[in-house]
């Protein structure tokens, strides 16, 4: 039947083993399209590298750098798209800032999805296709900041986290989270638990998981802000397919 519902209590569980890895190859472009595209990034790379090495941002009129994080952004959101094109000496560049210059300590909020799919996210992928364990450990330092986050009352994450002080707020401007952000770190999570041997990462996130499937819905959809404190979502707030309810 269309209108069945899944059985949910008997999804089959999939065991992960740890030493069972098998390295990705990328053998870099093959075709004038793919190679016009290794070269878009390179140009960008280079305007990045001459006017904003190290700042999360380049302002691309203005030619000047910008920081959201101070967490160099685009460096590790973008070296694993540079490992994947074969572009090595970018990568090492990347690899050698993230080594001596990434660090978690400072006095400062940062949102903690955006680091997490952006921050966390990079390292993560970067570690699984070099094995490299500099990746890991510079993730394992971050996911234990991160997990500030998840010390609300109903385990909702706070979307403020101040990664140095190892604390957690809602924003300044209102008490709630956003239902796209905290159902949107899973990923990262569970693959930061399974390659560090530690699964606290991954039953934090997937408990989030399980409270928002509990909870009622609205002809199966739901409002963009969640409650950290109370575990509701607040109500009569806007159910929208954009920003707050996409992803």
């Amino acid at each position: 039947s269309l209108n069945a519902k899944p059985a949910l209590d008997n999804t089959v569980q999939i065991k992960y083993d740890p030493t069972v890895y098998e390295r990705p190859v990328f053998t870099g472009p093959k075709n004038d399209r793919q190679r016009a595209l290794v070269e878009s990034y390179r140009h960008a790379w280079r305007g990045y590298k001459e006017h904003a090495w190290g700042h999360d941002n380049l302002k691309p009129v203005s030619g000047m750098a910008s920081d959201w994080f101070s967490l160099g952004l685009t460096i590790v959101d973008s070296l694993d798209t540079a490992y994947i094109m074969g572009l090595t000496d970018v990568f090492e560049e990347g690899k050698q800032w993230i080594k001596e210059e990434l660090i978690f300590t400072k006095n400062k909020d940062v949102n903690f999805f955006e680091v997490t799919i952006r921050i966390l996210g990079g390292l993560l992928t970067n570690h699984y296709f070099t094995q490299d364990q500099l990746f890991l450990d510079k993730a394992i330092d971050l996911g234990d900041r991160l997990m500030a986050a998840f010390s609300s009352p109903s385990g909702i994450p706070y979307s403020d986290v101040n990664l140095g002080a190892r604390t957690a707020h809602a924003p300044e401007w209102s008490h709630y989270s956003t239902t796209a952000e905290v159902t949107t770190v899973q990923l990262e999570f569970r693959q930061l638990s399974r390659a560090s041997g530690n699964p606290i990462f991954e039953e934090a996130a997937a408990a989030v998981s399980e409270k928002i499937h509990q909870l009622p819905k609205k002809h199966g959809l739901v409002p963009i802000f969640i409650n950290p404190n109370t575990g509701h979502f607040l109500p009569h707030a806007t159910i929208t397919l954009g920003a707050r309810g996409d992803s």
